[in-house]
């Protein structure tokens, strides 16, 4: 079940990304794509601590309730692990925000104001406890 809630969350963003007109969110979306296998073989190596954030209603990255404190150490390994695989993740457990413009998004958005704007916020409010897909929300929310 696990599996299958993230491949749609996968899913979801790749398709709702072909409607979109800004080359760096379509970047975005569309490099999650590429997160597949990575999301596979680390969502097998911590389904459990997935699973218990999945039957937790608190942790619904939809929801404005969504509760970081609860939910964000569920998430921790597992986002660890695929930052690790994609060479985004510095020694220091951190994410790497060079390799993220240079190799994920292959610097689509170096130049997009809106990204310089809502980088900072989004990144200092997800990923304290490494929240990668929760960065992606908030980057897809904030930059049209």
């Amino acid at each position: 079940m696990t599996r299958a809630l993230m491949l749609l969350i996968v899913a979801a963003a790749v398709s709702s990304a072909a409607g979109l007109s800004n080359a760096c969110i379509v970047a975005f979306w569309l490099r999650l794509n590429d997160l597949r296998a990575a999301i596979n073989t680390c969502l097998l190596q911590y389904q459990s601590e997935m699973e218990k954030s999945v039957s937790n209603p608190k942790c619904n990255y939809e929801l404005p309730a969504y509760d970081a404190a609860t939910c964000d150490p569920f998430f921790y390994n597992f986002n660890k692990c695929v930052l690790k695989s994609k060479g985004l993740l510095k020694p220091n457990n951190t994410l790497d925000d060079v390799a993220l413009q240079k190799v994920f998004l292959q610097n689509k958005c170096s130049n997009d104001a809106n990204f310089a704007k809502a980088y900072p916020t989004c990144k200092s409010s997800t990923m304290q406890r490494l929240n990668f897909l929760r960065l992606l929300v908030c980057l897809h929310k904030a930059v049209p």
